[in-house]
């Protein structure tokens, strides 16, 4: 794992002159899981925001950056963009629709379609507008995704209900299917996981991990960043200002 996948380059942000982040500096290898340990408000989340292109880190100004992928720089303005790049996101807050099914969750924007079965000379007639979802395909896509994970729930399952360690599964099996995926942000992961949700998901990280995709793990959990982590940066060390410029 020497090679680097992705770096941060004298990354920076303020919000209302208060400074967040200062000339951050570090890389991530492709497989490996970095986990980013410290405190509340020491940065983590917002540099994670500022990979993934969130709105919210470029509509506040007080913005620098430098990201370089596969030593390449590239500009993450969306996170259409981020995940162009293949780059994918878990955040804090759920992003699922409960009257959706898990499979329709997972492959939710992704939608995988059909000729429509009964009037096929229409859809060729008149194309996309005639197509209907291929159930059947979006569900055994999401079968594999969930598979990964060791989840034994049925992907036509409606997520309405479903246990808040269930939600956090479905969350990371969506961006595990997706097409081209490199990096995976998952932000304090297991917080709302049981003892034994949580250990599953560790392995299930190593699982990712091996396939070559590389994981950015943020977590408070010393005994589950030593259990998985190959690396840690500790971010601590930005608000002492123990940073040099790259």
């Amino acid at each position: 794992m020497s090679q680097t996948l992705l770096e941060f380059k004298n990354v920076s942000k303020t919000y209302s002159g208060s400074q967040v982040l200062k000339d951050i500096c570090f890389d991530i290898r492709p497989g490996e899981i970095h986990a980013l340990l410290g405190e509340n408000g020491a940065g983590k989340s917002t540099l994670m925001n500022i990979l993934f292109g969130m709105p919210v880190i470029h509509t506040t100004g007080g913005f620098e950056s430098a990201i370089e992928l596969n030593g390449e720089s590239v500009g993450i303005k969306s996170p259409f963009d981020a995940m162009a790049l293949g780059i994918g996101m878990v955040h804090q807050e759920f992003m699922l629709i409960p009257g959706f099914t898990i499979a329709e969750n997972i492959k939710l924007n992704r939608e995988i379609e059909k000729d429509n079965a009964l009037n096929s000379i229409t859809s060729r007639l008149f194309g996309k507008r005639m197509k209907t979802l291929d159930f059947k395909h979006m569900n055994r896509d999401a079968r594999a995704a969930l598979d990964r994970l060791d989840m034994s729930i049925e992907e036509f399952t409606l997520v309405k209900g479903l246990p808040i360690g269930y939600m956090q599964f479905v969350e990371i099996a969506r961006e595990i299917d997706k097409t081209g995926l490199k990096l995976l942000v998952l932000d304090e992961p297991t917080a709302v996981l049981t003892e034994s949700e949580a250990e599953s998901l560790l392995q299930a990280m190593r699982n990712i991990a091996v396939k070559g995709i590389a994981i950015v793990f943020i977590s408070h959990r010393l005994n589950e960043i030593t259990a998985v982590a190959d690396r840690v940066t500790n971010s601590a060390r930005w608000r002492a200002g123990h940073n040099q410029r790259c």
